[in-house]
């Protein structure tokens, strides 16, 4: 949730809805401006890619861009385990095939914005994930 600080130095967490309220209409429309101008560029940015090592459907880590060997060490590490379950419980209860497939640890890219990227995926004051 954003931080406002007013000019006497309070900071008040607020939700963007609860910003929004208190906004008069030419307030309002610049904001859109600002908005639209902010993802136009954001739109034109290059776009990073995000490693996703997921497991039986869940994302089990994300990686940086250059981080695609440790990705795949993570992959690695958890395959063989998650397949020998999984092949076990095909062999006993069959099932279609895609089942099957979808439940093996897999890496997938993920392409997104560089602002993504920088904020949403990676900020600076997380670590990247071993």
């Amino acid at each position: 949730m954003p931080e406002i600080k007013c000019e006497h130095g309070h900071v008040m967490s607020v939700g963007t809805d609860e910003w929004l309220k208190h906004l008069t209409v030419d307030q309002l429309r610049y904001a859109g401006d600002q908005i639209e101008s902010k993802l136009k560029k954001i739109d034109e940015q290059k776009k990073r890619i995000v490693w996703r090592v997921s497991r039986s459907g869940y994302i089990d880590g994300n990686y940086r861009e250059e981080d695609f060997e440790k990705a795949a060490d993570h992959l690695v590490r958890i395959f063989k385990e998650e397949f020998v379950k999984e092949a076990r419980d095909f062999l006993e209860n069959g099932g279609p095939v895609r089942f099957f497939k979808n439940e093996i640890p897999d890496i997938t890219p993920e392409l997104v914005s560089q602002h993504e990227y920088e904020t949403e995926w990676f900020p600076p004051e997380k670590a990247t994930q071993e």
